[in-house]
């Protein structure tokens, strides 16, 4: 490499790039693109997209694409391909996969060399598995492209690679560059090379003979009707990204063979048998750098508890927006059918949806279904040129009559006014969310000291204004007439879509937001990712003869986002990055930010792992439930609570009881104690005791607050 320092490869170099290079594998974006002039480089590439997602069966059952060793370093349509796509980064790799073969590859011995020159020189796609029902056996296609220029040379180098591998046996097909590997009785492989395209082929299945693998070959034309073809777009436009897809309702005939009946049941329930696909990916499309993970369900399906959500985001901004989120208010309507079905599920703590606003309106003056009338669905929260404000959509007539109704309140609860200043009407309610100085009152017991009497008299302000269907809530005054008199001129819609890449459209909970200088930051790690390459594979490069940030035109900002979809038949988690994952890290800006997700991670974690074990926890509770039954059974017939012990009439032994998540059940006298797998729980056995509470000679509830199970870790019921 011709440099003037060379250095010794720093460790913790090494690994913070090679997390770069894995993380920004799909480039960067065109955001901004009036601000920064194209660079008018001619854009060349590594590495060649996938082909047999495209030709797939309609029978495929699931379907694997993994990238190619380098695809991070080739060029593809977004804004990086200019970085990644000039002459001279070209040419740096290239001498790089030139050190890689002499320095390393060449000293392996076979079959490890061989295997290694075949993929890691010749191959130029990323590798594709697909597997498919074919006659209730199934058949797995593996596809990715090639750089053989004719049939003799891919030949030459498959006999080469088989003759290495023991026990292989070669049958070619009339000199032509397809054929059948055997591997001993019912093991073989089909393979076909088509140098026209560069398309390389293999077919396998356990005990399949040579004339089904054919016959599934014959099987792989163009289909542009496959179902799978929707998330994948959606995923990686690419078609050169991480994609993983399963359809559901095709594997079910699988399953069926290894579940049982009411575990069949259960799934179908759920709906899973009417699910089109599930996807999981990270790869680009539209212009942004993806990890998502999608379920294509249908949006009438009955088992769906979130709302299929149609947001319109209408609100402007003062200037080009900072951030921006959107969440999704679910109507009345949703709410009840979401309530009512938790309810009748029996979901603990979920009261009916009568109560539920009963019970609000005797609190606030007015039920949650008025509330929810009144607003939504979509709110937007956004941070411009003058501030932070939430805009939300609103019914006329419920809101004239919701404020009316509040004013009718108590005094020392809810107070309502209005002002005006230069035509600007700001709108003001304080709330006392003590309950005023009587409700403070009596809750401090009447105490006439001087810090609950200055609590007392504590309000929470809340000012909006109100432009066209939208209501502008802001913390305080000047910020509403600030906006009014220097006017919201940006729509923040269009900054979603053409700044942000990002489609607020089935958004039930999402956050974008635009950050300076993430693909300059970005180039320059990778930059010195080659560096480290290069000292690896002993290869020389000319690092100066890359271009600069400037001269590779790089937007000026980039985006990061996150979002939770519930749209017609959509539901996914997505995460959207500018140049890739790192941009988490490297580009926030400064390290108050890592500050921030540091602070994160320790609320965060914690929290995810109680709700963890708690989940645990509540399967041990569910298993319960059955030797519950049992014992009352046992009662009901007759038994003696003295009886009632592990082996008596249907009580099974202890282990019986046993699943992932319980070691067993112990039977004592008709008490339960429930001892449970987690090691997380604590030292010692951990353990849920039940023990039945009778009345009349009947059991009428269980106590279940004995054990040696953390409170915290216990359902509530439990604790």
């Amino acid at each position: 490499m011709n440099t003037s320092n060379k250095n010794k490869v720093s460790i913790k170099k090494v690994l913070f790039a090679a997390l770069a290079w894995g993380l920004i594998i799909s480039g960067c974006s065109d955001s901004d693109k009036k601000s920064v002039a194209k660079p008018s480089f001619k854009v060349e590439s590594l590495t060649t997209s996938a082909w047999l997602y495209g030709s797939l069966p309609q029978n495929t059952v699931a379907y694997v694409r993994a990238p190619n060793l380098w695809a991070g370093f080739s060029a593809k349509e977004d804004s990086f391909k200019y970085a990644l796509g000039n002459e001279q980064h070209v040419k740096v790799v290239q001498q790089i996969q030139q050190g890689l073969q002499e320095n390393i590859i060449s000293k392996l011995q076979d079959p490890a060399k061989s295997l290694a020159e075949f993929y890691v020189e010749h191959t130029t796609g990323p590798v594709e598995l697909a597997f498919v029902s074919q006659n209730g056996q199934p058949v797995i296609l593996t596809g990715t492209r090639l750089d053989y220029q004719d049939e003799t040379s891919f030949n030459e180098a498959l006999v080469n690679l088989i003759s290495g591998i023991p026990n292989a046996n070669h049958m070619p097909q009339d000199d032509a560059a397809k054929g059948v590997i055997g591997f001993g009785p019912g093991a073989a492989v089909y393979y076909s090379y088509d140098a026209s395209n560069q398309r390389f082929l293999l077919i396998s299945g356990m005990g399949v003979s040579i004339t089904s693998l054919e016959n599934a070959a014959a099987t792989i034309k163009p289909n542009d009707k496959h179902e799978m073809l929707t998330l994948e777009q959606d995923i990686d436009a690419s078609h050169q990204g991480l994609f993983v897809w399963a359809s559901p309702k095709n594997a079910m005939p699988f399953m069926q063979m290894g579940m049982q009946p009411q575990q069949i049941q259960k799934l179908k329930e759920l709906g899973v048998d009417k699910a089109n696909g599930l996807a999981f990916g990270y790869g680009v499309t539209g212009g942004k750098t993806r990890l998502k993970l999608l379920l294509d369900m249908p949006s009438d399906d009955g088992e769906r508890y979130l709302p299929a959500v149609e947001n319109k985001v209408t609100v402007k901004s003062v200037g080009t927006p900072k951030w921006a989120s959107v969440i999704s208010i679910p109507t009345a309507m949703e709410t009840e059918k979401l309530v009512s079905k938790l309810h009748t599920a029996g979901i603990e703590d979920v009261q009916s949806w009568q109560e539920i606003n009963s019970n609000m309106e005797k609190a606030l003056g007015l039920s949650l279904e008025t509330l929810l009338n009144t607003f939504g669905p979509e709110v937007t929260v956004f941070s411009d040129a003058v501030g932070t404000f939430a805009a939300v959509t609103y019914n006329k007539g419920n809101i004239e009559a919701l404020l009316k109704k509040a004013q009718a309140q108590d005094a020392a609860k809810v107070e309502y006014q209005t002002y005006q200043k230069n035509s600007t009407v700001v709108h003001h309610l304080s709330l006392a969310p003590l309950g005023g100085k009587k409700g403070f009152a009596a809750q401090s017991g009447g105490s006439s000291n001087f810090a609950p009497a200055l609590m007392a008299n504590y309000q929470e302000n809340i000012f909006w204004i109100i432009e066209g269907q939208q209501v502008i809530f802001a913390s305080v005054p000047q910020l509403l007439l600030e906006r009014q008199k220097r006017g919201a001129d940006v729509s923040i819609a269009n900054w979603f879509e053409e700044s942000q890449g990002y489609d607020p459209t089935g958004t039930l909970i999402g956050f974008t937001a635009s950050v300076d200088g993430l693909s300059r930051s970005s180039y320059h790690y990778y930059a010195e990712l080659l560096i480290i390459l290069s000292d690896l594979t002993g290869a020389n490069i000319d690092l100066l003869a890359l271009p600069t940030a400037d001269e590779l035109g790089f937007p000026e900002k980039g985006a990061i986002g996150f979002n939770i979809r519930s749209d017609k038949d959509i539901l996914g988690i997505e995460f959207t990055f500018e140049n890739g994952g790192t941009d988490l890290f490297l580009g926030l800006g400064s390290t108050s930010s890592v500050a921030v997700i540091g602070i994160l991670a320790a609320v965060a974690i914690p929290a995810y792992q109680d709700y963890t074990i708690r989940a645990e926890t509540s399967a041990g509770m569910y298993a319960a439930e059955a030797v519950k039954v049992q014992i009352t059974e046992a009662l009901m017939l007759g038994a003696d609570v003295e009886d009632l012990d592990n082996g008596y009439e249907n009580i099974q032994a202890a282990e019986e009881y046993g699943n992932s998540a319980i070691e067993k059940i112990v039977v004592n006298d008709g008490v339960m104690t429930v001892f449970f797998r987690n090691q997380r729980l604590g030292y010692g056995p951990q353990t849920i005791v039940y023990v039945p509470v009778f009345e009349d000679g009947h059991i009428t509830y269980w106590d279940c607050t004995g054990g040696t199970v953390d409170e915290k870790h216990r359902p509530a019921r439990c604790r």
